[in-house]
């Protein structure tokens, strides 16, 4: 990957990370390389849908542009996970009425109409009367009223009419599943992503710590030459209730509420966000908002103020990215969509000084030495101090940029590395401009050299401007962590 260049496809520093989800309006690979000169740092692959034959053209694109823009972009393959369909119905679906019955079977009669199945065979198994069944997104209600003492059906009676199609989602709010955490097509998914040394892996539905065990597990089988980045989706509330167990496992958490919008009360959807994002910022976990952001933008040029607002109040939050879903992925102003989150973003960000500047973590779980984390913390506070226009991070793993970008200072981050894969993974960093170079594992003198012209480049550096740098021990078992204050001449 060549150095990032100045000139027309550098554009304003904002601190917080643009996923966008990868479809039809913008597979080509001009418009995704429009979505990058927006704003877009990671692209999402969503292995619900396409096969392993358009997602393999769809990567190329993304890092054809990558590297012609000399920007680099990571990359999330979202797994699909044990996801609860409908069967079959007929064409046009079934228009349920308030208070109708209808009954959940192992085997529907196509005769029928009232008679529906799922892709879940233990449904019948796991219900009992009282327990809910929500279709359709949540638009469509019901919940069991008699299971028959033969246990092959469940008769429900609808609560939230509306109308259901054919393969729509099933959720069971409240249900103990025997679900897997791995599919057989998450393990075939899993696959093509290790092949393709894909940089996050998303790992849908979790529920325990367990889920991510075996998904490292999976992983390892495998020996890949790169081993991805975690991003555990909390979207059910047993993930949440398991959340302080999760977190030492993942290398980030997505708010996925979607499907946490219908596993829980609407009104508590603002609550767990507002809770899990804060857990994450305490531990060091890069956090995902998700889900609706924009929604409105699927079909109109600019958000309802409603939208723009939850953008805001995710960043104001401490969210280290937001995502978008259909918006890019069918909506029909995708890169429009983009420059308005980045906007929302960077004019929430100036808010962000006096409410995250200067946090620290007080975990262990940030993987970094303890003189590491002392030696970032100080490079924070003298820039804080000096008026510093950059915190300079060389490093090979990525360990010491994301203690850097876990103090949320305001000062811009640059995190210079000479692998590929680091440099990948560091994009959904908050606050990290990432940049692959030689220079990272040079002389101090290269170094130095490297930055006061990137600087200069960038225009993110005044003539008279000064930068503290950290380099780390990660490069060699000789190296030291040494923090030094450079003042351009």
């Amino acid at each position: 990957m060549p150095i990032q260049p100045s000139g027309a496809t550098e554009r304003p520093h904002v601190k917080t990370k643009i996923i966008a989800t990868v479809g039809p309006a913008c597979e080509a690979r001009e418009r995704l390389r429009d979505l990058i000169l927006a704003g877009v740092d990671v692209f999402r692959l969503n292995f619900a849908h396409g096969t392993h034959d358009w997602l393999s053209g769809i990567l190329t694109s993304i890092r054809s542009a990558s590297l012609e823009l000399g920007r680099p972009v990571g990359i999330l393959a979202d797994l699909a996970g044990p996801k609860i369909r409908l069967g079959e119905l007929a064409p046009d679906g079934i228009q349920l009425t308030d208070g109708a019955r209808v009954v959940f079977v192992r085997a529907a009669d196509p005769r029928d109409p009232s008679q529906l199945t799922c892709s879940y065979d233990r449904l019948i198994d796991d219900l009992q009367p009282g327990d809910r069944i929500m279709l359709a997104d949540g638009l469509v209600a019901m919940r069991v009223v008699e299971k028959p003492s033969s246990s092959d059906r469940l008769v429900c009676q609808v609560d939230r009419p509306g109308r259901i199609r054919s393969r729509q989602g099933v959720n069971l709010p409240g249900a103990t599943l025997h679900t897997p955490a791995l599919t057989e097509k998450d393990r075939d998914d899993l696959t093509w992503a290790l092949d393709n040394r894909i940089d996050y892996i998303g790992l849908s539905f979790v529920r325990s710590a367990a889920d991510i065990v075996q998904l490292r597990e999976a992983i390892a089988a495998k020996s890949p030459t790169a081993s991805p980045g975690i991003v555990a989706k909390i979207e059910k509330m047993e993930g949440v209730a398991e959340l302080e167990r999760i977190l030492p496992l993942v290398d980030a958490i997505m708010v996925a509420r979607g499907d946490l919008g219908v596993e829980v009360d609407i009104a508590l959807v603002p609550v767990l966000q507002k809770q899990i994002v804060r857990q994450c910022n305490e531990l060091g976990v890069p956090v995902i908002t998700a889900t609706q952001m924009l929604d409105s933008m699927q079909t109109k040029e600019t958000p309802t103020r409603a939208e723009a607002t939850d953008v805001a109040n995710a960043v104001l939050d401490g969210s280290d990215a937001v995502m978008l879903s259909g918006e890019t992925a069918i909506g029909m102003y995708p890169v429009q969509t983009v420059s308005v989150m980045n906007r929302i973003a960077g004019e929430a960000e100036k808010l962000l000084p006096a409410q995250h500047a200067g946090k620290t973590s007080n975990s262990s779980r940030i993987r970094a030495t303890p003189v590491t984390q002392a030696v970032t913390l100080g490079a924070g506070v003298a820039a804080d101090h000096l008026s510093a226009d950059l915190i300079v991070v060389a490093t090979r793993s990525g360990r010491t940029a994301l203690a850097v970008s876990n103090q949320r200072r305001y000062v811009p981050i640059l995190a210079l590395s000479d692998n590929a894969e680091t440099v990948r993974r560091m994009t959904l960093y908050w606050g990290v401009i990432a940049v692959q170079t030689s220079a990272a594992g040079a002389s101090h003198e290269a170094l130095m050299q490297f930055v006061v012209e990137w600087g200069r480049r960038s225009g993110l550096v005044r003539s008279d401007g000064r930068f503290v740098l950290v380099t780390s021990t990660d490069w060699s078992s000789e190296a030291k962590d040494t923090l030094l204050v450079h003042v351009m001449p």
